[in-house]
C-alpha cells in the first residue's frame, strides 16, 4: 500500500516538476510628470538560442531566446519592441514598455517562446521596431532591428 501511494504521489507531481522561467522582463512604470522626449537607442542582437529535444519531457530544451542588447541604455527609459515586418510563430512581445528585470544584465532583453522539441527549426526573418518610452509616457523616434534565423534541418544522420 505505502509503496502505490508514493507511486502515484510521483505521478501526480510530474507538472510540477516542469519547466519555468525567472521573469526576464519588468513593465515600465509610467509616471504624470512633466514631459521629457526619450532617448532614440540602437539595439543589436546578441544571441538566438533555438529550441530542441533533450529527451526530457520536463525540461526547457523546447525554449526559444533571443537576447537583444542596448548599445548605450539611457536612464528612467522603457521600450516598446513590435513586429512590424515578417511572420513569428508565438507571441514574442508584449504591448506595453518593458525593461530588463532584476536577473539579466540591465542593458539586455531577454524574449523567450516555444519553439518546439524537435531537431528541425524554420527559419525567421522578422524586423522589430523598438520605441523608447519616458517616464512621463512621451514616445521617442523608434529604431529597427532585422532578427533572422537560417533555422536548422534534421541531420542526415538521423532516421526517426
Amino acid at each position: 500500500m505505502k509503496q502505490a501511494i508514493v507511486v502515484m504521489a510521483l505521478l501526480m507531481s510530474s507538472p510540477a516538476l516542469a519547466c519555468s522561467f525567472a521573469r526576464t522582463l519588468e513593465d515600465f512604470e509610467i509616471e504624470v510628470s512633466e514631459s521629457i522626449e526619450p532617448k532614440s537607442t540602437k539595439f543589436e542582437v546578441t544571441e538566438i538560442v533555438r529550441g530542441q529535444n533533450d529527451g526530457d519531457p520536463y525540461s526547457c530544451s523546447d525554449a526559444g531566446v533571443i537576447i537583444l542588447k542596448a548599445i548605450e541604455m539611457p536612464p528612467d527609459t522603457g521600450f516598446i519592441f513590435k513586429l512590424v515586418k515578417g511572420e513569428f510563430e508565438d507571441m514574442l512581445f508584449e504591448e506595453e514598455p518593458v525593461v530588463p528585470s532584476g536577473f539579466v544584465n540591465p542593458n539586455e532583453f531577454v524574449f523567450i517562446w516555444l519553439d518546439g522539441s524537435s531537431y528541425e527549426q524554420e527559419a525567421f526573418d522578422i524586423e522589430v521596431q523598438i520605441t523608447p518610452v519616458s517616464r512621463s509616457g512621451t514616445r521617442g523616434e523608434p529604431t529597427y532591428l532585422n532578427i533572422s534565423h537560417p533555422g536548422r534541418e534534421r541531420p542526415w544522420w538521423r532516421f526517426w
